[in-house]
């Protein structure tokens, strides 16, 4: 008795269903007992016309079976499915049965430890009991959606809820519901909505909309209460919708979203392409300058056997100077000493075919030092010229991405630059040389000519005084001859000190760039990995995120929110089971009610509909 009771309660309680009062609505609660398989053997609708502006008639449809006032004593007429009810300013009540199917399909499984088994057999058994009751929704409308025909389910909201004592079942669970707990009995209630996977056209491993409620426990002589289920087609209110008006501002932001975040991709690539470039060209500029390096090396090596034969070639000339003066002193004293000159004569041939050698040796000197100085001097300039075309592509090359890097090989062209014009003979450098080669010319020539003119001493003494002249002259050009050389040399050795100084800056420095450069370059390929790691992040984040995510705003959640306008309106067009005049509301529930199980099977009782409604008289 009472579990009886507590069912009543229960389905009193889902039998509460608020809607707007309007004039002639007609609001229907449909009853329908099944047996414990889910078979439906007898339906009855209740029926409540409001009568707001207490009317005396009231004009009615109704396609139900054996109609009955259930609530005051007002009377009707029929005529076929049209019926007249002489209000007299009330409202309505009345119940009739139905043939009609049901929207909604119930299909129950039983399963006992595993193995499916009946409603029959499974009564007074224990064990591991699972019951799964499937709905399955039979509205379907077809509608356009997107400019596509699609198939689309009126949206029935499905509550299933049942009572079992503890004493008989524990550890009971239920899924996408609830199991409330009292102590002694434990009520469970669960939800489906069948259909909406299917209306919505989600996927299941997207979201799974439950149209299945299954409940398990472990039983003891196993007994339950009726199932009863509970339904309405008013899922989805017209307020509820109001959220997707406010999308079509969502969907152009979306837009801009995607295409900005294209352009950042494209920026990465951009960035990716630019920096892979200057990584190049720094390597490019990193090999000029290790060239660089090596030949300022090259070229400091080598100046420094330069520089040390210019100073050689300086010792010598002013040995040639002094030698030169000391022999014009012995022609001076040739000339007062006439009586010993058959002796001076041959010590002074002698001496100047010694002379003569020296001279020619210091003439071929002179002239290879000469050659060697051009040539050196002409392929450092060369090389630098070369060194300062390729810093000036590198310079070119990095625009100013680089100011500081491009600031300093500007300097280093700049000083470049004054090394080459160090380097590049001037007119006066080229007036020595040759003040120091005519000087040399003309040591050689008096030389010459001292060494002929003693040759002939021996057998030309008669001619001694004109011989002297002549040496006397020839020994004063050879002596301002090797003055001249001596000033060209010592000028010639100061200038090479300082060529050998800048050379030596030049190499220090140079070596200094490309330690730094080697550095930078480093650097370059560190900056090269990060921007490819950055491009690569950021076009993964753009296809895996970015565009999954405008994709399902802009495609399925534009698409989900035009089912869910569509289903709202399915939802406000079901209004009745039975039948309803054109212009009046109309509310639908359904309630089903599914046996008991029992181990001793018990008569069926009358369904008794009580809509707890005042009578009218009260």
């Amino acid at each position: 008795m009472n579990k009886k009771i507590i069912s009543g309660a229960l389905l009193c309680t889902m039998l509460a269903y608020t809607t707007p009062v309007l004039a002639f609505t007609k609001d229907e609660t449909v009853y329908s007992k099944t047996d414990a398989n889910g078979n439906t053997y007898s339906t009855i609708v209740s029926d409540h016309i409001t009568n707001e502006n207490q009317e005396k008639m009231i004009n009615d449809i109704s396609d139900l079976l054996n109609i009955k006032n259930v609530n005051g004593d007002e009377e009707f007429s029929q005529d076929g499915n049209n019926l007249v009810w002489n209000a007299d300013g009330s409202d309505i009540y009345y119940q009739g049965e139905s043939q009609k199917d049901l929207p909604i399909e119930c299909n129950i499984k039983y399963e006992l430890d595993g193995k499916e088994i009946t409603a029959q057999e499974l009564a007074g058994k224990s064990g591991k009991v699972k019951i799964t009751i499937e709905y399955k929704n039979k509205d379907a409308h077809t509608v356009n959606i997107n400019e596509k025909n699609e198939t689309l389910y009126t949206p029935f909201v499905v509550v299933c809820g049942t009572i079992l004592d503890n004493e008989h079942h524990r550890n009971i669970e239920i899924t996408n519901g609830k199991v409330i707990d009292d102590g002694s009995k434990t009520t469970v209630l669960g939800i489906s909505l069948p259909g909406m996977q299917e209306s919505l056209n989600i996927k299941k491993d997207k979201l799974d909309i439950p149209d299945t409620i299954e409940i398990t426990m472990d039983s003891t002589d196993f007994e339950s209460s009726n199932i009863v289920t509970y339904v309405t087609p008013k899922i989805i209110e017209e307020d509820d919708l109001d959220i997707f008006n406010k999308l079509d501002g969502i969907y152009s932001q979306v837009n801009t979203l995607q295409s900005s975040s294209k352009q950042i991709e494209d920026g990465a690539n951009n960035l990716k392409a630019g920096v892979y470039t200057y990584k190049e060209k720094s390597q490019e500029f990193n090999s000029a300058m290790t060239q660089i390096a090596q030949g300022t090396g090259t070229i400091n090596s080598n100046y420094n056997k330069i520089d040390e034969g210019i100073n050689t070639l300086n010792v010598g000339s002013k040995n040639l100077k002094n030698g030169a003066e000391q022999l014009n002193s012995g022609i001076n004293q040739l000339s007062s000493s006439v009586s010993n000159l058959p002796q001076g004569i041959e010590a002074l041939y002698q001496g100047s075919a010694n002379l003569n050698a020296g001279i020619t040796g210091v003439a071929s000197g002179v002239n290879t030092l000469k050659e060697n100085l051009t040539k050196t001097t002409t392929t450092s300039i060369t090389e630098l010229t070369k060194n300062n075309a390729v810093l000036q592509k590198t310079i070119e090359a990095l625009g100013e991405e680089q100011p500081e890097l491009v600031a300093t090989l500007k300097a280093q062209k700049a000083e470049n630059e004054q090394i080459i014009k160090a380097l590049t003979p001037t007119e006066e450098t080229n007036a020595k040389m040759q003040s120091l080669s005519n000087g040399l010319n003309a040591v050689t020539a008096g030389s010459q000519s001292l060494k002929e003119n003693l040759g002939n001493l021996n057998t030309a003494v008669g001619q001694l005084p004109e011989a002297i002249n002549k040496i006397t002259a020839g020994s004063n050009a050879l002596e301002e001859g090797t003055k001249t050389l001596q000033t060209g040399a010592s000028n010639l050795n100061n200038g090479s000190k300082a060529l050998k100084n800048g050379i030596s800056s030049l190499d220090t420095n140079t070596q200094k760039l490309a330690e730094a450069n080697n550095q930078l370059t480093e650097g370059t390929t560190t900056i090269s990995d990060g921007v490819t790691t950055l491009t690569e992040g950021i076009t993964k984040f753009n296809r895996e995120g970015i565009d999954k995510i405008c994709n399902y705003i802009n495609g399925d959640l534009k698409d989900i929110t035009n089912r869910l306008e569509k289903l709202q309106e399915l939802s406000q067009e079901y209004n009745n089971f039975t039948m309803l005049n054109n212009g009046d509301k109309g509310n639908v529930k359904f309630i089903m009610i599914m046996d008991s199980i029992k181990k001793e099977e018990e008569s069926k009782q009358e369904i008794i509909i009580n809509d707890n409604k005042e009578n009218k008289n009260e």
